[in-house]
């Protein structure tokens, strides 16, 4: 595969997800956040994360891997939104009286909400799965492995909640 097809192939199957996005394009030039870049126009492809000027990882990859790397990225980051977008913050009585005299003190800071890693793994193997099974099947073996590593909190397990995916295409 080529960038091109590849650039094609990410695009269409972000559009199966609802997300048509005209200026989506794949990083080719390091950003310096931690932001993989790919450079090479194929069939094999570096893979680089470059994180405050340094280098910090390189591995050679080719188009089908590296389209799976890419669409992975992509459909976490939109499982994390959308888990972020139905949390519940609940915060204690006593900040709501310090807001009338210090808006938005504290925001953020102080309270508790209901966020889980379950519920954007849950979503994230749900929407690798929509664009294919065996994707979905290597992201749940993947998270797996880091869940044994790092288990769920008691608290995780309690605010685990499935996501309404409706608006990606899934049912």
């Amino acid at each position: 595969m080529r960038l091109a097809q590849i650039d094609v192939t990410v695009r269409e199957n972000l559009s199966r997800l609802n997300r048509n996005d005209p200026d989506y394009a794949i990083d080719t030039l390091p950003r310096g956040d931690g932001t993989p870049h790919v450079e090479g126009e194929g069939p094999f492809f570096e893979l680089v994360i470059d994180d405050d000027g340094m280098e910090r990882s390189r591995e050679t990859v080719d188009g089908h891997e590296l389209l799976f790397r890419i669409l992975r990225r992509e459909t976490r980051l939109m499982a994390m939104a959308a888990e972020r977008e139905t949390r519940t913050v609940v915060a204690p009585g006593w900040l709501t009286a310090l807001r009338r005299w210090w808006p938005n003190a504290l925001e953020g800071l102080v309270g508790s909400d209901d966020y889980s890693r379950a519920t954007w793994i849950d979503a994230h193997i749900q929407l690798m799965t929509h664009l294919r099974s065996d994707w979905g099947a290597r992201v749940r073996t993947e998270n797996d492995a880091m869940l044994r590593r790092y288990p769920l909190t008691k608290v995780e397990h309690e605010n685990f909640r499935r996501l309404d995916l409706s608006n990606f295409g899934i049912k």
